[in-house]
């Protein structure tokens, strides 16, 4: 944990040093990064066996997750709009 942390504090620290000057390419290098990240996180998810086999569940507890937080925030938005107007 504390490693993330200081790595964070980090890119921080380098994005205000270097702030004023225009890294080249910057978007097309986090684009490739993030596509990198996303490979090797599902390498390591296609390599365990006991995940792989409970998939099916698991999928179907993520959709229900999802489902539920997206009409919370649909709920809890109109709410919000009724008590703004």
């Amino acid at each position: 944990m504390l490693t993330v942390v200081l790595m964070m504090f980090g890119g921080i620290l380098c994005g205000y040093l270097f702030r004023k000057k225009q890294v080249a390419h910057i978007q097309q290098i986090i684009m490739v990064l993030i596509w990198a990240l996303l490979f090797l996180l599902g390498l390591n998810i296609g390599s365990d066996k006991e995940l792989v086999s409970h998939i099916g569940s698991l999928g179907l507890e993520a959709l229900t997750i999802a489902i539920a937080a997206t009409l919370g925030s649909l709920v809890a938005a109109w709410f919000l709009w009724k008590k703004v107007r």
